[in-house]
């Protein structure tokens, strides 16, 4: 009846007062259902890093390593002047891979080269997660495809 109708919703924003729910939540529960069908390999937080971006900038740059059982993926994520971040990212062991980083905004597509490197200049601020695939489609040497968890810009 229309008293339990009103105790429940009494109930609900007690709850969204005292414990609401984390604004980025949908967006990384987004990120972990479209991986569901993949065959990945999930990499797990080794380290996080902070330091100074600048001199006397309050902007602070992270570098953040990820490990799995086939690949490290190391990246350093350093703030731009246009709101966005740069993101550098190294592989070890060093080899040629497909990178993507997905973002709320849309995904965005880089390419390691021999030595392992690769970078993004303007990443979107927010929830992002990379997935790192074999250069080729169908190529096996190079591992199976490693997905990050998802962080925070």
């Amino acid at each position: 009846d229309d008293f339990d109708f009103a105790l429940l919703d009494d109930i609900r924003e007690l709850f969204q007062t005292v414990d609401p729910m984390p604004a980025e939540l949908p967006e990384r529960i987004r990120f972990f259902l479209s991986l569901r069908d993949l065959e990945v390999e999930m990499a797990h937080l080794a380290e996080e890093e902070l330091s100074a971006a600048g001199v006397r900038g309050t902007e602070q740059s992270r570098t953040i390593t990820f490990d799995s059982e086939s690949l490290t993926v190391m990246i350093r994520i350093d703030p731009n002047q246009d709101g966005t971040v740069r993101v550098d990212g190294w592989l070890a062991p060093a080899q040629r891979r497909e990178i993507e980083i997905k973002t709320a905004a849309a995904p965005l597509s880089s390419s390691s080269d021999e030595q392992g490197r690769f970078a993004f200049a303007r990443v979107p601020r927010g929830t992002a997660q990379l997935i790192v695939r074999p250069a080729e489609q169908g190529q096996s040497e190079g591992g199976p495809a490693v997905v990050t968890p998802a962080l925070i810009l």
